[in-house]
Order: structure tokens, then sequence, then C-alpha cells
């Protein structure tokens, strides 16, 4: 890989930095306020930033209807997380329900495996045991 080839790693590191504060954040609010009005509130929130950001960036929507529907699809599977992230957080500490929900790529990995054959290196296939290793570690009482 050149130099060049690490140009996402800025971008991947201010994600995992956004999602990190995001994650504690909605720690302390799920548990003060609820699940339900965490969603309604934070939905707000977002759509706030999705129009400013449509706004500065002004996107083309012109595609086929086809790849509309699944980016429709994908942000509301991605809203449809959301309740469910708040009311795990409402009842159990963050440091678990984080770590938890952030093997999510694992899902990934098997669906991408299943139909796009895109089979998991060795590399891969042991990052995802000790992935699941470090949860039950995190998880455990002591």
């Amino acid at each position: 890989m050149s130099g060049s080839d690490y140009g996402w790693v800025f971008f991947a590191f201010l994600a995992l930095m956004v999602w990190g504060i995001w994650g504690f954040m909605s720690r302390l609010v799920a548990a003060s306020i609820g699940w339900r009005e965490m969603t309604v509130l934070a939905s707000i929130g977002s759509v706030s930033s999705m129009i400013l950001f449509a706004v500065l960036v002004r996107p083309s929507l012109s595609y086929p209807l086809d790849t509309l529907i699944l980016a429709f699809i994908v942000g509301v599977l991605g809203f449809m997380g959301a309740p469910l992230l708040y009311a795990s957080l409402e009842r159990n500490p963050s440091s678990i329900v984080i770590v938890a929900t952030s093997l999510y790529p694992i899902v990934t990995i098997i669906l991408s495996a299943l139909f796009l054959r895109e089979a998991p290196t060795a590399k891969q296939a042991m990052g995802i045991v000790l992935a699941l290793a470090a949860l039950v570690l995190i998880s455990s009482e002591s």
C-alpha cells in the first residue's frame, strides 16, 4: 500500500472518536430520560444534521430507482438500530452495550460471504474469534 492509500485512516479515526463520544453521551441521556424519548430527540438531531449536510454538500440524487430504494432501506435499518440500542443502554452499562453492538461487522462479514462471495481471510476469521472473546471478557462480572 502506498502512503496515499491511508487517506481513509484520518476519517475512520474521526468517526471512531465521534461515535465513542456518542456512545458515552447516549448512555447518560438514555438512563435519564428513557429510550423512547431518547430516540425521538436524537432523531431530531439527526434530521437537523442531515438537512445541514444536504444544504452544504448538495448531493446528486439522480440514480436508478432500485439504488434509491436500497439507500432508503439502509436509512431505515440504521434508524431501527437506534431505539434498540437506547433501550439496551437504559438498562445496561455502556461499557458492555457499546462493545456488544460494535461487533455488528461480524454480521456484515457473514452476509458478504454468503451473498457477495467475499470470503474472510484467516486473519479476519481470527479477528472475529478474538472480538467475540473480548466481548465475553469485557461483559463478565469478574
